[in-house]
């Protein structure tokens, strides 16, 4: 959806039309629904929190002020709520372990590039649920959604600093994770 669409359905909801907000959602659920899963783990504590956001952002539409993409104001939205979701369950947020820089094999990683594309996903699927649910974002956003380091830190309320930090931090994890799982796949198969 363009931006021109966007702002033309803004404008029909603020203006009582609530069949407009339903382009809204359909036009970014999947984005939505994604940050949520990336967050909270489970698919169905997921989909809840996807639906209560598409709640509040309806609620709260009329606050919208169109200072930033909407776009980043959803997403704020989206990883708000989960944080307060987070913080229900009484969960801690874990610290992401730094890896001595000397433990990066290079080869190893190239092996990933003879391995079918699906089996890549799994594993990239693997080491993204390996990390907290904040990395777990950002990774999400920086590279699936191909936001900039400024969108996401408008998005997390982290700085840009911190962002490139937890990139870089989840990146090294996300190795290890995938490294372990190659090397187990391999010895059971030897």
């Amino acid at each position: 959806m363009d931006v021109h669409e966007i702002k033309y359905r803004i404008g029909r909801v603020k203006a009582g039309d609530r069949d407009a907000f339903s382009g809204l959602v359909d036009a970014y659920k999947d984005m939505v629904y994604t940050v949520c899963l990336r967050m909270l783990t489970s698919e169905a504590d997921a989909e809840e929190a996807a639906q209560d956001v598409f709640v509040k952002v309806y609620r709260s539409l009329e606050s919208f002020q169109e200072k930033a993409k909407f776009s980043t104001w959803l997403y704020r939205i989206a990883y708000n709520h989960c944080i307060s979701v987070i913080r229900k369950k009484v969960k801690m947020i874990d610290l992401v372990d730094e890896i001595p820089d000397g433990e990066v094999d290079e080869g190893e990683m190239n092996g990933l590039e003879s391995i079918s594309v699906e089996e890549r996903s799994r594993y990239l699927k693997m080491a993204i649920e390996s990390l907290a649910e904040t990395d777990a974002v950002v990774v999400t956003l920086f590279y699936y959604d191909e936001m900039s380091l400024d969108e996401i830190a408008e998005i997390t309320g982290l700085t840009s600093g911190n962002i490139r930090i937890k990139l870089h931090r989840s990146r090294k994890k996300m190795y290890r994770v995938i490294c372990e799982n190659l090397k187990s796949e391999v010895s059971s198969i030897l």
